[in-house]
């Protein structure tokens, strides 16, 4: 039948597998939720605190610098911005999720949400 018409029949997928509803809630449960405009996300704590720390670090630098804060960051400016607001005692993974946070935090602001 697959012949005749031309077309390879379909590969099958390895199903993930299932897990029990108690775990799927204490994984969900993990998260915490975040307003971004009229919008509602839920996202890790980790990049909740980047997230913050974006904001704080842009309502500082309205406050600061003259011109206001920057609408895009130079890798100078972020460099400088993520030592000074990054906790120390994350691992390489969680450095790399509260980036994210920072950098959704830091467009947020700028874009006015």
């Amino acid at each position: 039948m697959f012949d005749q018409m031309h077309v390879s029949p379909p590969i099958p997928f390895p199903c993930p597998a299932s897990t029990p509803l108690e775990e799927q809630d204490s994984e969900f449960a993990t998260y915490v939720p975040l307003r971004v405009g009229k919008s509602r996300f839920e996202v890790s704590p980790t990049f909740h605190e980047g997230y913050l720390a974006a904001r704080r670090a842009y309502a500082q630098m309205e406050e600061e610098d003259e011109w206001g804060p920057s609408l895009f960051l130079t890798g100078y400016e972020y460099a400088h911005l993520t030592r000074r607001y990054l906790p120390t005692t994350l691992s390489a993974a969680d450095k790399r999720e509260w980036q994210r946070g920072f950098i959704g935090g830091w467009t947020a602001c700028s874009y006015g949400f």
